[in-house]
């Protein structure tokens, strides 16, 4: 009888035991309702990128980044990027916001979009104002189709759309050209 009792006892272990490993330890299988979780969220970002010199080519901070599992999109939150040219010019952007779509090569900045930086060696600092810009970090272009405005010093110009060549230091302003110049 007690022998009967030890192998029932085994026998309900083990069928306890299988149970468990089958269905209490599986992972929860991923389904729609968890479309709307973040691939990953981040406070506090500090990324940074160097040239094939060594040298510091550009430094990226966020208070925040959050990726969209489903387009692999990441959005960041309170952006600050500095670009540093092969020149030595350092130029600063600013912006609410921004997306950088699945690659990395472009990066989307919405939002009280600044530009600031010292083109060539002029004492002044010149500002873009704009609500959009397109940063293409491979090409170290950038681009806006939106309205801007260009201060620098006493004069400021502005224009619908601009194309500015991070590399060379130029800058293109599309249409709608307008400016003032005061002493």
């Amino acid at each position: 009888m007690i022998a009967r009792l030890l192998l029932l006892a085994g026998f309900v272990a083990l069928i306890a035991a299988l149970v468990q490993w089958r269905v209490v330890d599986r992972e929860v299988a991923v389904d729609g309702d968890n479309a709307d979780s973040p691939g990953y969220f981040l406070t506090g970002v500090d990324l940074q990128e160097f040239g094939a010199d060594g040298e510091l080519r550009i430094g990226l901070q966020s208070f925040s980044a959050n990726q969209d599992p489903i387009s692999s999109v990441v959005r960041l939150a309170d952006v600050a990027v500095d670009y540093h040219a092969p020149s030595g010019q350092t130029w600063h952007l600013t912006s609410n916001e921004a997306r950088v779509p699945q690659g990395g090569r472009t990066v989307e900045f919405e939002g009280e979009v600044l530009l600031a930086g010292r083109p060539g060696s002029e004492p002044e600092v010149a500002e873009l104002h704009t609500p959009r810009l397109t940063l293409d970090t491979l090409g170290e272009v950038a681009n806006t189709r939106s309205p801007v405005e260009l201060a620098f010093g006493n004069h400021r110009l502005r224009a619908v759309g601009m194309h500015a060549d991070l590399k060379t230091g130029s800058l293109r302003l599309e249409s709608d050209v307008n400016g003032q110049f005061t002493q």
